[in-house]
């Protein structure tokens, strides 16, 4: 969605801050999933430690976005879709920084998980994490291109990761029981396996929040269109 921008050049350019610095903190909170991700899959302990000490940078940047935000309200009276935006930012700002926080969660179950062989990976592991990085980046993408089609999108997919996540947990405390010295290992995958699934459901509070943002519509607490609440 292209918007027509604001006569007022100083004006349009705080907007715009406001946008451009969401989207970086919304690409940061990305990589470290993603980095998180790869350091489980390729027992890659340095880049683990990298994300856990990117956590501070990604709480700078949530600070940041508040105070452009909070700068803006003070100095200007926002309406319409100006106002959506910094209601946008404020709220969006919490999932990435909570995105980030679940993937410093990862990497330090993966450092626990390199310290001794044992059960590896389970190929519905290796899709929920493949799942939620894309439902991140998808966020991402369509907060920065104001696309409330593709954040819809999104929305709608979500149930399939969930599946994959109870999926995970039945299999990992079946294996357990029939390989009792394997507990701890299968007990972490299982944390992942949630930590994972909850950074897709931040990834689908940042789309329902793009929907806002373009159209004005609030989809919280609502079931994706053709499937009813459960």
């Amino acid at each position: 969605m292209h918007r027509t921008p604001h006569v007022d050049a100083n004006y349009e350019a705080e907007l715009q801050a406001i946008m451009l610095h969401l989207v970086k903190t919304g690409t940061r909170a990305e990589g470290m999933v993603r980095d998180a991700v790869r350091a489980l899959l390729e027992r890659d302990a340095h880049l683990a430690r990298s994300v856990v000490a990117t956590d501070m940078e990604l709480d700078r940047l949530e600070v940041e976005s508040d105070e452009l935000c909070m700068r803006l309200l003070a100095r200007r009276t926002p309406v319409g879709g100006d106002l959506r935006l910094v209601t946008c930012a404020l709220k969006v700002v919490i999932d990435m920084e909570r995105i980030g926080d679940l993937a410093v969660n990862i990497a330090k179950r993966a450092l626990d998980l390199m310290g001794e062989p044992g059960l590896e990976p389970t190929p519905e592991v290796e899709q929920l994490a493949a799942g939620a990085l894309n439902h991140c980046s998808r966020a991402v993408r369509a907060l920065q291109n104001r696309d409330a089609t593709a954040a819809r999108a999104i929305k709608a997919e979500d149930s399939s990761l969930d599946e994959l996540n109870r999926a995970v947990f039945t299999r990992m405390i079946a294996f357990a029981k029939d390989h009792h010295d394997q507990l701890e290992r299968a007990l972490a995958y299982t944390s992942i396996s949630r930590y994972l699934e909850r950074v897709a459901d931040h990834a689908v509070n940042i789309a329902e929040m793009v929907v806002f943002l373009v159209e004005g519509k609030v989809l919280r607490h609502q079931a994706p269109e053709g499937l009813e609440p459960q």
